[in-house]
């Protein structure tokens, strides 16, 4: 303890000494997080969450070689590990009473940009067990690139990162997405895929294909391209061009996964278009998340729940639905008012995330009790589309699209999984959308399973996160022990690739961080519950 409290004083003598680099002096910190890789590591007396599906089994011994599972040895499940079970290693971590699950694949986050510390970002994302992530990159392509491959070399305190590439120019605000300059092929040609397809998978797996939902001919040429060549697409369905390609017809054009809750509701419109109002701006955020929500109405539910789920499971399209994204949409207050903001929330984000038409996702400036009941029906209609596909079949896969819309980063994580629980998943079938599934849709199939041979991504939980996934969050869930209410769990231990995070030293480092950030600072939250009017 008191060597992390003089860790803590240091950092506050560089914010003093107004360090410009703050990103680094936080990045160097936190090498003292990780450990490893070993020749040998044994996580010993663990439960074990395989991923798969299947139930938990226990005791267990995991042995780790460089990062990869290199054996499991069980035991008997009532009488437990014989004592004095000899464990030859470099390091020996006991798991009793904690359970060791696959770490998360997060398929859809972001970075956001130069304001916000990278290392705030890695250090809550692995404390909250993701291992891999799937990122927006939002500081430039190169600069994306040179961040996957420090963390594939084990160089920073990260999860493994496979940034988001466009296919051509972007709408995006983010100049980061764009192709080089001199890159001045015509993108929007479908004769042409097959050549630019090279360029594009030189350095990237993942493709970003919303800007060509516009052209039926086009998406589908370039999602078969990019698998073809060993990647994947992902598509954001923008609503200005689902007139074209909704969900069913992206999923049917063979896009690897859907992100987001656009194009479902409007798939069941029989063939016709959203009742839009004739003041209707698609740039006009306020106006589009209330449009948004105001379709799942529209949509009838025969159609919706019927031939709709049946065809994106017959098409075999992965979706993530990132749930948690969007869920300030049905209750603002509730969202502004989060207990982790004070501790947790980079001023930042705050600051971005707060009502204003300058930000993206910053649109609830006008946002009313009839928008929320919008959101709230659409959320109804929205888990039982993600229950159905699921149940029948279909590849539910995880992302969590933080941090935006008053969603922090990591924390996200886990209430994505909370949500995908309220759909009425089974807490295991939740486990491997965000794991074993979410590994096939990244055609990694190395990943996402406790088991030998595999790639060693470990979470080591103090607690049972199938009896609840509250255990997952840093600060952990209430509990009641010899009649004292306590707080308990936590990921103790992220493992990527072999190396071990201490995610104590993570979590102590964003608290630090965050304090830093809001020194001299002006929360834009105005002050809850205070008059409105004067004397």
């Amino acid at each position: 303890m008191n060597a992390r409290r003089n860790r803590s004083f240091a950092f506050l003598l560089l914010a003093v000494a107004g360090c410009l680099v703050q990103g680094r002096a936080f990045a160097d910190a936190s090498d003292d997080a990780r450990e490893g890789p070993y020749e040998r590591l044994a996580i010993v007396n663990a439960m074990v969450i395989p991923g798969h599906g299947g139930p938990a089994y226990g005791p267990a011994d995991i042995i780790v070689a460089g990062n990869r599972i290199e054996q499991i040895v069980s035991y008997n499940g009532v009488t437990g590990r014989p004592a004095g079970t000899a464990i030859d290693a470099d390091r020996v971590i006991d798991a009793s009473g904690m359970y060791v699950m696959p770490g998360l694949i997060d398929l859809h986050c972001h970075i956001r940009s130069d304001a916000l510390p990278l290392q705030y970002v890695y250090n809550l994302k692995l404390a909250h067990g993701v291992t891999t992530m799937v990122n927006g990159a939002g500081r430039g392509w190169e600069a994306a690139l040179e961040q996957q491959r420090l963390s594939n070399e084990n160089e920073i305190t990260a999860p493994r990162m496979f940034p988001i590439r466009d296919w051509g120019p972007t709408r995006s605000r983010d100049p980061g997405h764009a192709p080089p300059a001199d890159e001045i092929e015509p993108w929007h040609d479908p004769e042409r895929v097959d050549r630019l397809v090279e360029r594009v998978m030189r350095d990237a797996h993942v493709v970003r294909i919303g800007s060509l939902a516009w052209n039926a001919e086009l998406f589908g040429a370039v999602a078969r391209a990019v698998y073809d060549a060993g990647g994947i697409t992902t598509v954001h369905l923008p609503p200005s061009d689902i007139a074209i390609v909704d969900s069913v017809r992206a999923a049917e054009l063979g896009v690897t996964m859907i992100e987001h809750h656009y194009g479902f509701a409007e798939s069941a419109l029989g063939g016709g278009v959203q009742d839009f109002p004739p003041d209707y701006n698609y740039l006009d955020e306020a106006m589009r998340f209330r449009e948004a929500g105001q379709v799942w109405h529209d949509a009838p539910e025969d159609v919706l729940f019927g031939e709709v789920v049946d065809r994106l499971v017959a098409s075999g399209v992965a979706l993530i639905p990132d749930m948690s994204a969007y869920e300030v949409n049905r209750d603002l207050n509730r969202a502004m008012g989060l207990p982790w903001h004070e501790r947790f929330t980079h001023a930042q984000l705050i600051d971005w995330y707060f009502a204003n038409p300058a930000y993206h996702a910053s649109h609830h400036w006008d946002w009313t009790s009839k928008d929320e009941q919008r959101w709230a029906e659409l959320y109804r209609k929205w888990g039982k589309l993600v229950y159905e596909f699921a149940k029948r079949g279909g590849h539910l896969s995880y992302a969590s699209d933080d941090p935006y819309l008053w969603n922090t980063s990591g924390i996200a994580n886990v209430r994505e999984l909370q949500l995908l629980h309220e759909t009425g998943l089974n807490p295991l079938e939740v486990i491997k959308s965000a794991t074993y599934n979410s590994a096939i849709t990244l055609r990694r199939p190395d990943l996402g399973l406790v088991q030998t041979g595999y790639t060693a991504d470990l979470l080591i939980v103090d607690g049972n996160p199938l009896d609840n996934l509250r255990f997952l969050y840093a600060f952990g869930a209430m509990d009641s022990a010899d009649g004292a209410i306590v707080r308990k769990g936590g990921i103790r231990w992220t493992i990527k690739d072999g190396v071990v995070f201490d995610n104590r030293v993570l979590i102590d480092e964003v608290i630090e961080m965050v304090r830093t950030s809001k020194r001299d600072w002006t929360n834009p939250v105005p002050p809850q519950f205070e008059a409105i009017f004067s004397e």
